[in-house]
């Protein structure tokens, strides 16, 4: 029986520190929400929401691949793919 107590009580701590907590909010079908929420410190939130029943939730925006603005040794264009801001894949950077 101690082992049992002593196993519940790590379980909880455990599940206590991990940070996460359950969205309140209803779907469709009046059901409570399933996904978990990040919780964040010093948001009061009474009802903590994920991100699909959050009104204030702003997607970010993601960085789209370009082609790379160098160019080969045989002078064509380079056809890597790039996210950095230098516009230049990792051939073509000056490290």
């Amino acid at each position: 029986m101690k082992k049992l107590t002593l196993s519940v009580a790590a379980l909880t701590i455990a599940m206590m520190s991990y940070g996460q907590t359950q969205c309140k909010s209803l779907t469709k079908d009046s059901v409570q929400c399933k996904n978990t929420i990040k919780y964040i410190e010093g948001n009061d939130q009474q009802y903590p929401q994920c991100y699909l029943h959050d009104l204030n939730y702003v997607k970010p925006s993601k960085v789209l691949a370009i082609l790379c603005g160098g160019t080969t040794e045989a002078g064509k264009n380079c056809k890597n793919k790039t996210k950095d801001a230098s516009k230049l894949c990792h051939n073509h950077r000056k490290n």
